[in-house]
């Protein structure tokens, strides 16, 4: 496809071995590492393959089958280039990119108990010593937006704030 505005559109100068992350998933770091993947497939116009918005079906014409192949193949080796070595072995059968990322997604996105309890304990007993107050303050944030990832905060669900969602808050 030679429309930059089509979904199905792959600049010439991309390739399926780019990284697009600094930091390959090692299991631990999911929640940074698919923060990162979905701002660098947004930047490529493609994150619609890992949320599936876009999928196989919506490619009618032989030309646009052949285009979704190319970009789901793109995506699925720039996913696979991003996460360790023994991450890979467990997911490099999948054919499809959503397959890809939600196998990805459902193994180290879960709640983590004990994670949610060390970063409570860490944010509750930091004390910035030695360090500049940008480093302390820093890393507070890291601790805060780790948190929050693993438990985000309640929103209203009935769009009249009658939920209970000031409850939830308070409760959290």
């Amino acid at each position: 496809m030679e429309d930059p505005q089509s979904p199905f559109f792959l600049h010439h100068g991309e390739t399926p071995s780019a990284i697009l992350v600094s930091q390959p998933l090692t299991g631990d770091n999911y929640p940074t590492w698919a923060r990162a993947m979905r701002m660098a497939l947004d930047t490529k116009s493609k994150l619609e393959f890992v949320n599936e918005s876009i999928n196989a079906s919506m490619a009618i014409t032989p030309l646009e089958k052949q285009a979704w192949s190319k970009c789901n193949s793109m995506i699925s080796s720039r996913i696979l280039n991003s996460v360790s070595p023994h991450i890979t072995a467990s997911v490099i059968y999948r054919d499809i990119a959503f397959e890809v990322w939600n196998a990805l997604k459902n193994r180290f996105s879960q709640a983590n108990g004990p994670r949610i309890s060390q970063l409570q304990k860490q944010i509750s007993t930091v004390m910035q010593g030695d360090s500049t107050v940008t480093t302390f303050f820093t890393n507070l944030q890291a601790s805060w937006d780790q948190l929050l990832n693993f438990r985000p905060l309640p929103c209203c669900t009935c769009g009249k704030c009658t939920c209970g969602v000031n409850d939830k808050i308070t409760n959290f």
